[in-house]
């Protein structure tokens, strides 16, 4: 092969190569500028986009060669000075809004080709030509009115703190029981400290011995309340009846809530020792994220425990509980409360207040809610919930060393 072969052999390599970079040169420009997500539908496969041939090949046009110098990348000012080549994002497009020379309160805006003078003061709405002349009024309608709340939920910005439960560990809050609402209390109790605290084993007391107590209550109004409580005979099993009146509401604006009830209860399921009680349960909001409550009660010939079929000498008995609920997220709080007996005859011998402490978990709707808690309580019903262990046994530690493990379930059912 001589010089003139191998020249022609050297160029037309060179050629096919030089052509082969130009073919697929053209589609990866085609497929930057078609990922650009404001690029043009109806240009992002045509060869003129970029060329002065609408078939492709040749000199490029000024986007194209703009497009090279910019590095084949598509920047903002590339958009900026090529507008007909890309679908420009609304904040870059003028708006379509003039105001009316001396006028503080009227402004034209153009929408689907007609004009509109709005007028902010009348708060009217007129259609104008480009003369200016009125072609007709649009009667301005007021917005939706909002959507009413969702029985049960949480209003949204309140600084009143929305209680979880109908009790905090063993008091009652003064959460409000809305009219047609029931509500499902049950709590259990395992105060016998019949095991280990450094033996896993019996679950920290929850294979213990246990008392259980169930209870219902029913909105008759917004305010009026009834409702009906049993705990098991290792208390007596004494059946409460009361009712319930909701005397100040911090959701309407009162500086406080308030909640009255008067309970009678009869033991040996509701046929001898009948106690009554009367309560009244303050709360006070401290923000939206905590509440603080006091609740002083009497109790009218109240009794110790005992055997069911005695009919034991009562005592009144004056007791004042304290206590405090801080959320530490939305939906979870903790709880902490003392109730004391402050008259010596009606102690029954207990030594210490009635301590409980606790951690609470409720669905957002407040319809919901569980407590895992720990208190030196024996009783749940409202003349026992100030008793301590010590009514039940006269060795037992009413100390607040002594607490035991127990937790709450309520539940609106409707």
């Amino acid at each position: 092969m001589n010089r003139k072969q191998y020249a022609k052999v050297i160029f037309i390599a060179l050629a096919v190569c030089f052509a082969a970079r130009n073919l697929k040169a053209l589609p990866e420009f085609m497929r930057v500028y078609a990922a650009d997500p404001y690029a043009k539908a109806e240009l992002r496969n045509q060869c003129a986009t970029c060329h002065m041939n609408p078939a492709g090949g040749g000199e490029r046009n000024a986007f194209g060669k703009a497009f090279a110098a910019a590095g084949n990348r598509i920047t903002d000012s590339l958009r900026a000075q090529f507008p007909e080549k890309f679908l420009l994002p609304e904040s870059s497009q003028a708006l379509p809004v003039s105001f009316v020379q001396g006028s503080d309160s009227q402004a034209i805006i153009e929408s689907n080709g007609k004009r509109f003078l709005i007028d902010t003061k009348t708060k009217t709405v007129k259609e104008v030509t480009e003369s200016g002349a009125v072609v007709s009024s649009v009667r301005a309608t007021a917005p939706p009115p909002p959507p009413p709340p969702v029985p049960g939920t949480v209003p949204a910005d309140t600084d009143v703190y929305q209680q979880m439960d109908v009790r905090l560990v063993n008091l009652p809050t003064a959460k409000p029981i809305p009219k047609g609402a029931l509500m499902s209390d049950f709590t259990h109790r395992f105060p016998f400290q019949d095991y280990e605290l450094r033996d896993g084993t019996a679950l920290w007391g929850l294979d213990g011995f246990a008392v259980p107590s169930f209870g219902f209550a029913y909105g008759l109004t917004d305010r009026i309340h009834i409702g009906g409580y049993r705990s098991p005979s290792v208390v007596g099993s004494p059946i409460l009846l009361y009712a319930g009146a909701s005397l100040l509401d911090e959701n309407k604006g009162h500086p406080l809530s308030a909640m009255a009830r008067v309970g009678v209860e009869g033991r040996g399921n509701f046929l001898r020792n009948f106690t009554t009680t009367v309560e009244v349960a303050m709360a006070r909001s401290v923000t939206n994220k905590a509440q603080l409550y006091f609740v002083p009660a009497i109790s009218f010939k109240n009794r110790p425990f005992g055997p069911i079929e005695s009919n034991l000498v009562g005592q009144n008995t004056f007791a004042l509980g304290l206590g405090g609920a801080l959320n530490i997220r939305p939906t979870v709080a903790l709880l902490a409360e003392a109730n004391w007996r402050v008259n010596e005859k009606g102690r029954f011998g207990n030594t210490a207040p009635v301590y409980g402490f606790g951690i609470e978990k409720t669905t957002v709707s407040r319809r919901h809610s569980f407590s895992l808690t720990f208190s030196n309580a024996a009783g749940t019903t409202m003349s026992q919930r100030s008793a301590t262990v010590r009514s039940l046994s006269r060795g037992a530690d009413d100390s607040i060393r002594g607490l035991a493990i127990g937790f709450n379930i309520s539940r609106r059912i409707f």
